[in-house]
């Protein structure tokens, strides 16, 4: 009778362990968020450092959230997946930019480089950044403005352009 009350605990004590795992399962959301900005950069005549362009955007991350059967206070992690810089105009291309790097920035947070391409080939015109950051970085999209800003090195003049910058965000909320 002891060993069967035994063998019972156990059984019972190993499926609320293996349960907790699968409650965990269902009430954890995953998905991708995508953000898209226009950068506008002016002419740089002389090669050097610089911010390229800018951009603030307001934030759509709530709306996305409810899409998803969660909220803001249920997000639990927003990492970095993928960013891309391309230029709008396709007659164009980063011959005269030798390394490029995208950074975040929102109130209350210092600016956090995201993603970079070095060296930037040439004849190219559409870049896949590589990225640098694992960080939750959920405080940034959260905030109602956050700024891309793209900063450079060129080696040589840049003509007036327009950037487009696509950045997908991974979530992971709790849901509703």
């Amino acid at each position: 009778m002891k060993q069967l009350f035994l063998n019972t605990s156990l059984i019972l004590f190993i499926s609320v362990l293996t349960m907790g795992g699968c409650l965990e399962k269902l009430t954890s959301i995953n998905f991708d968020y995508t953000t898209e900005a226009t950068l506008s950069v002016e002419a740089i005549e002389a090669p050097g450092e610089y911010v390229i362009g800018e951009s603030v955007l307001t934030s759509s991350l709530k709306q996305e959230l409810e899409k998803n059967n969660t909220s803001l206070d249920l997000l639990d992690e927003l990492t970095l997946r993928s960013a891309k810089v391309s230029i709008t105009d396709s007659t164009l291309n980063f011959n005269s930019i030798e390394k490029i790097e995208l950074y975040i920035a929102a109130d209350g947070n210092p600016e956090v480089l995201i993603a970079s391409k070095n060296p930037v080939l040439d004849d190219q015109n559409n870049l896949t950044l590589t990225v640098n950051s694992n960080e939750n970085l959920a405080n940034y999209i959260k905030a109602t403005t956050f700024t891309y800003r793209v900063k450079g090195v060129s080696s040589g003049p840049i003509p007036a352009m327009d950037l487009k910058a696509d950045v997908v965000w991974t979530i992971k909320a709790s849901a509703k």
